[in-house]
């Protein structure tokens, strides 16, 4: 890239300040030092956004409408991701999960913490299309984390992405809308065929945690796609890496830091999306959310700050998935008077 900048770095990084959907939640930043990052709040332009959460934050970002109650369609998007081809069904994701009774709640695992194979997805969904191929339903796992269900029409529901639900209790968040209530009955349904299936014999008796439950979310059709004006996507999280494709936007996994990228990319405007802390964030783990924000730190935001001075680099956007948008340029990079503050600061 050449030194006479010409590029902008738009940052995504969900999970920075904690949880996105209980407030109370704060993230621990005792023993962690975070100068840089701090640094670049403080400096930097602060405009909120009116969309809050990963999935609308990216969805925003390639142009594709988002309506308030209505749900985004993820499955359709990443399934295009995931099976290469193009539907113009109605699809929602039916991820698989494992609850745990908690007294009167259900708390939900994702497929983060199930160790499952791709075999045993298989296994699992050949079982419940014997129940359900026969009625018009389509059932398909060509990820062992992401699996993809096509009832036989389309259904009126609203429901919550599962990165929100993660280690807490589901009933709160079950879906709604005017077939809110037959889709709790076919969940009750699917829970019982999974309680019986073979695949989760197996893992219990090895000592893993079964199947035994889906979470739907993200149902629609897919959007029809505007030209975005990314240069390049940089990113290992599916949403963002389904909209570069649909977009025909060159796509790769993010660098191990800004330097490493910096030699890759050349003049244009750059996504990056960095989702390390999301996942801790979700269980609560925050050794491994201070590890992830230390790293992003130490590899991204202090050279990236230090680029961003000399001005080998125009501007940088810092997006996370609660509504703001933090811009600095090399000009507002030079505001000395703004003191630093902690990320508590920001979150509140």
């Amino acid at each position: 890239m050449s030194d006479r900048g010409g590029c902008e770095l738009v940052l995504v990084m969900p999970g920075m300040f904690g949880s996105p959907c209980c407030p109370s939640e704060q993230a621990p930043t005792d023993g962690i030092s975070l100068p840089a990052l701090e640094t670049f709040l403080a400096r930097a332009d602060r405009t909120a956004n009116e969309l809050t959460g990963l999935e609308a934050r990216l969805f925003g970002l390639f142009g594709v409408p988002v309506e308030e109650g209505v749900d985004l369609p993820v499955a359709a998007v990443t399934r295009a991701l995931d099976l290469g081809v193009i539907d113009s069904g109605w699809w929602v994701r039916a991820d698989p999960i494992n609850l745990v009774p908690d007294r009167d709640r259900l708390i939900l695992g994702d497929s983060q913490t199930l160790d499952l194979s791709q075999e045993e997805a298989n296994g699992l969904v050949a079982e419940i299309m014997e129940a359900y191929g026969t009625d018009g339903w389509s059932l398909k796992a060509p990820h062992p984390g992401r699996w993809y269900l096509k009832p036989p029409k389309a259904p009126q529901l609203t429901t919550t992405p599962l990165a929100m639900i993660v280690g807490r209790d589901i009933h709160p968040y079950l879906p709604q809308g005017a077939d809110g209530k037959a889709w709790h009955t076919l969940l009750n349904e699917m829970q019982i065929l999974l309680h019986t299936a073979g695949v989760n014999s197996k893992r219990e008796a090895t000592g893993k945690p079964p199947i035994n439950s889906l979470w739907f979310w993200g149902g629609g059709r897919l959007p029809k796609m505007q030209p975005a004006d990314w240069l390049s996507v940089w990113s290992t999280e599916s949403v963002s890496r389904a909209l570069a494709r649909l977009c025909e936007i060159p796509s790769a996994p993010v660098p191990a830091n800004f330097l490493d990228w910096k030699h890759q990319a050349r003049r244009g405007r750059h996504l990056v999306v960095h989702d390390a802390p999301r996942a801790s964030v979700a269980y609560g783990d925050w050794p491994a959310w201070a590890t992830a924000v230390q790293d992003l730190e130490t590899n991204w935001i202090a050279p990236a700050l230090a680029a961003l001075r000399q001005g080998s680099i125009d501007r940088i956007s810092l997006m996370d998935e609660l509504g703001s948008v933090y811009v600095l340029t090399p000009q507002s990079a030079r505001r000395w008077w703004r003191w630093r503050r902690s990320l508590a600061h920001y979150r509140a």
